[in-house]
């Protein structure tokens, strides 16, 4: 557990109460509006629900830094929360032979209404504590910045902008002249008078590796005079590629930053939506429309109802990405582009592919597993084998699964690349994607699609995004 001040023990048994708390309200209050008795099978249901909940904090642990409000954050916290609780639960009503006894609506209800007040409890509560802080401490932690370089100024602007972190910067220090732009308070050299004069509780320090002596020598200096002393490696590149630190034993080092789709967890709640979307979806849906497209099919054209396409998958994997025929069989199906108005695209596969009903069959690849329902789109082989050399960073898109839609294609980055810059811009979107995953974020993206989907009528469908 990350130690953030002397509070922060406080504040994480402080969440772990208020949701105990609130959940056992809850609890109660749903028996009373549902009517049901406090019997046997329902005393133990609340016992395996607060052991549950209890267990689910060990593994997702709250947050000591009131400072993180971000509501995203505290969403996707709560649901991974509350997912393994009701795992822990299934499990335990099974073991114990009492799940018929239970009502499923009323833990059904349970988990819903718990996700929103959780949510809004945590949202509030943290707020609360930081504008506390803030009117108690009355912006009295003051801060310098050692370096006036790119990572300083960085420093500087987000300290600025969050007034949640109650932290005022009171200017630079640095050797260099050429950085002042007026926020220059002095050289390296007169740092120790500054800070004893000004009261200075904290030192962020993005000075050279090659100032290692001076760097020591101050941080020394804090630690003598219980100062806060933070470190930052002036290195631009570490800033632009999201890298994090690790340690092997006690020496420091620098990595990419995991993915949310690196973690276990994600990874399940991820390919356990997949797998029951797609299962729903081929067994109901899918076989009245592949029985009413695949007549069609034949008949407008000679050929296959499917179109199958190598294309490039997870860690750069190749696999058949199942669609249905839109064109011509030709020979250039392979190596050729789709573009709007492609004399190869039969009558019928005009309108499947302005209604997204030629992705239809890539649910097949989801249950399969070689796709996601969400997730950059795959690619054809000689696409990837043309833009992988064109553009910065396009291979990091395949770090997960590739997916029937994703967030670039909602964002305005679907059909013909004519221009590099159009690939590089839907490369950006992809890798935004797989650094900030959320179960939520997928939700949004299949409704946005939906809805683009019907209430778009000009823009051009493509057989690559």
């Amino acid at each position: 557990m990350k130690k953030i001040g002397r509070y922060s023990i406080f504040i994480i048994l402080l969440f772990v109460m208020e949701d105990i708390v609130l959940l056992n309200l809850l609890y109660f209050g749903l028996l009373y509006i549902f009517d049901f008795g406090y019997d046997t099978s329902y005393s133990l249901l609340q016992v395996i629900i607060n052991l549950g909940y209890l267990l689910s904090t060990t593994i997702i642990q709250f947050h000591a830094d009131v400072h993180k409000l971000r509501i995203r954050n505290i969403i996707r916290t709560n649901i991974r929360r509350l997912f393994i609780t009701a795992v822990i639960l299934l499990i335990c009503l099974f073991a114990t032979k009492i799940s018929d006894t239970i009502s499923r609506l009323y833990v059904f209800t349970f988990f819903i209404a718990a996700f929103v007040l959780l949510s809004v409890s945590h949202f509030i509560t943290r707020k609360a504590l930081t504008l506390t802080m803030i009117i108690n401490n009355g912006h009295s932690v003051k801060a310098i910045i050692l370096g006036a370089g790119f990572i300083g100024k960085k420093i500087c602007e987000e300290l600025r902008n969050n007034i949640y972190l109650g932290i005022k910067v009171l200017g630079f220090f640095d050797d260099n002249p050429a950085k002042n732009d007026g926020n220059i308070l002095g050289n390296i050299e007169q740092v120790k008078e500054y800070v004893k004069a000004n009261h200075v509780t904290k030192i962020y320090c993005t000075l050279p590796f090659s100032c290692n002596d001076k760097i020591m020598d101050i941080l020394n200096f804090a630690q003598h005079n219980m100062i806060n002393f933070h470190i930052a490696p002036p290195m631009e590149y570490c800033y632009a590629n999201n890298f994090a630190v690790e340690s092997i034993g006690n020496v420091l080092i620098f990595t990419t930053q995991k993915i949310p789709l690196d973690y276990f967890h994600n990874i399940l709640i991820k390919r356990i939506f997949d797998i029951v979307v797609s299962f729903v979806l081929l067994v109901t849906v899918f076989p009245v429309i592949y029985l009413i497209l695949g007549i069609i099919i034949k008949i407008s054209s000679p050929g296959p109802v499917f179109f199958l396409q190598e294309r490039t998958g997870k860690n750069g994997a190749t696999f058949k990405c199942y669609k249905f025929r839109s064109m011509q069989v030709n020979d250039e199906a392979n190596t050729k582009q789709a573009t709007a108005n492609d004399p190869r695209t039969t009558r019928v596969g005009k309108f499947i592919r302005h209604t997204n009903l030629d992705e239809l069959p890539q649910f097949i690849n989801v249950l399969k597993g070689d796709m996601s329902i969400v997730g950059p789109r795959p690619h054809p082989l000689v696409l990837t084998d043309k833009y992988s050399q064109l553009v910065n960073k396009y291979m990091v898109r395949h770090f997960i699964k590739p997916g029937v839609t994703g967030w670039a294609q909602i964002n305005g980055c679907r059909g013909e690349t004519k221009e590099v810059s159009q690939m590089e811009d839907r490369i950006r979107k992809d890798i935004w994607y797989l650094e900030n995953w959320s179960f939520l974020l997928d939700i949004e993206i299949i409704i946005r699609t939906s809805t683009n989907s019907r209430n778009s009528s000009t823009y051009s469908r493509a057989i690559c995004r």
